[in-house]
């Protein structure tokens, strides 16, 4: 190894670990990418004007404006109005009711609402029905919980809709350009496993929860901030959060049909305008909704990734990973290396840095066996959403122990069974309609 392969293995080393040990310590994720992309800055590895380049790309440009959109969606009455639905249907039936509130939380999940946020919102809604119709809670919360962790981004919608662009990013940053994510691949790939968990939850899961909470139930975790209710918008405002967003995303969808000329994060960016110019975002509300972390990840990623394809470095853990794999050509091999592992990290450490650690590694692997990545890299957004068996991976786990009453016991015995299915049903059906060879 020279000199340069051993700066940016430390500058690499130090992203990866500060992913994992930096929230400990109260620092997050998007510190850590900034020091990365300081540091590669610094080291001469690339030149500076390629740093600087990497926090405006055009997935970058994607990702905000959608965000924007997003939250002016979020800004609107929609959650309610679907709450009182699901009290007017359900007439008095537990399958009915847990259903409602499964699906809607599906719905929430892929609407821009990440799956701690949309819990947030339906949690404490379903805790209350429980109360309306005596039933208990430790009935109801988990699956709840379990869809909105298990489906969350599986719809072209919301950050669904951003998913390829993302994942688009990150094979350019790490120089495999060979292979590219279409906007529908996530949905063609998460479609048939979300169905699977939706019905998983509404007829199966609540006969592995305990008939009553095994603690004490407290609802502490989900106040409101600063206890107060946000205002409703103005019936304009109100029509237009709804008619923005759908549009933008129809838009996006469509976008080779109805906008042939306009680029993905053209249309991103003119819903985000058309969001703040109604009013239906304060300034301040536009500026909070801009995912600054993510963008920073993003720009550390491509930063580093350009470093290691500089330095030969990249090259050289590709081939280390692929001779690990012994040179297979077995697509399912290769996915399920790329989903157990991750899954398994995801239980005991944060999802989103298990994907950060894996993304990388997978990539590089995938070039150096000259395989399509898009079907690992699927699979590997998969295990990072399959973490539902202890309170470390996703701060909805936390919450939902507090509404349903759960202690670790009740984690694993409730999750075992649906973390076998999505890994099998997932690892066989994605790999067989994204093979890793043509």
């Amino acid at each position: 190894m020279t000199s340069q392969m051993y700066l940016c293995l430390a500058i690499f080393a130090f992203m990866i670990v500060g992913y994992v040990v930096g929230p400990k310590f109260k620092i997050s994720n998007g510190v850590i990418a900034l020091c990365a992309t300081v540091l590669v800055s610094f080291s001469g590895l690339v030149e500076p004007k390629t740093v600087l380049a990497s926090y405006a790309t055009t997935n970058a440009m994607q990702i905000i404006g959608m965000f924007i959109v997003a939250a002016g969606f979020n800004r609107t009455q929609a959650v309610k109005k679907m709450s009182s639905l699901v009290y007017k249907v359900s007439g008095g039936s537990f399958r009915i009711v847990l259903a409602g509130y499964v699906l809607m939380g599906f719905a929430l999940a892929n609407l821009g609402l990440s799956p701690m946020t949309t819990f947030a919102i339906i949690g404490p809604l379903a805790a209350s029905c429980c109360a309306d119709f005596d039933i208990s809670p430790s009935k109801m919360i988990f699956p709840v919980a379990l869809t909105c962790i298990g489906t969350a981004g599986s719809l072209p919608l919301g950050q669904g809709a951003i998913t390829y662009a993302t994942q688009n990013g990150y094979l350019e940053s790490y120089g495999y350009t060979d292979y590219a994510m279409e906007l529908l691949d996530p949905f063609k790939g998460r479609a048939i496993i979300s169905v699977i968990i939706i019905l998983y939850a509404i007829f199966v899961a609540p006969r592995f929860c305990p008939e009553q909470p095994s603690v004490a139930i407290n609802l502490g975790s989900v106040k409101k901030k600063d206890g107060k209710e946000v205002p409703p918008l103005d019936p304009v405002r109100e029509v237009l959060g709804y008619g923005i967003f759908i549009v933008t995303t129809l838009c996006l969808i469509f976008q080779k049909q109805v906008l042939p000329s306009a680029a993905p994060w053209q249309i991103a960016m003119m819903g985000a305008a058309l969001v703040m110019f109604t009013g239906i975002l304060n300034p301040k509300e536009g500026i909070n909704a801009v995912p600054v972390r993510i963008v920073l990840m993003l720009a550390a990623a491509q930063s580093v990734g350009a470093a290691l394809t500089a330095c030969g470095l990249g090259d050289m853990i590709g081939n280390g990973i692929a001779g690990a794999l012994g040179g297979t050509r077995n697509g399912y091999i290769i996915g399920a290396a790329f989903f157990i592992i991750p899954f398994l990290m995801t239980q005991c450490m944060n999802n989103a840095s298990v994907g950060n650690i894996f993304r990388p590694i997978l990539i590089l692997t995938c070039k150096s066996l000259g395989c399509d990545p898009i079907g690992p890299l699927l699979l590997l957004n998969a295990a990072s959403l399959t973490a539902f068996m202890t309170p470390m991976a996703t701060g909805t786990v936390p919450i939902a122990m507090d509404l349903g009453g759960y202690d670790q016991k009740d984690l694993l015995k409730m999750g075992w069974l649906p973390s076998i299915i999505i890994c099998v049903v997932s690892v066989l059906w994605v790999m067989t309609i994204f093979p890793a060879y043509h």
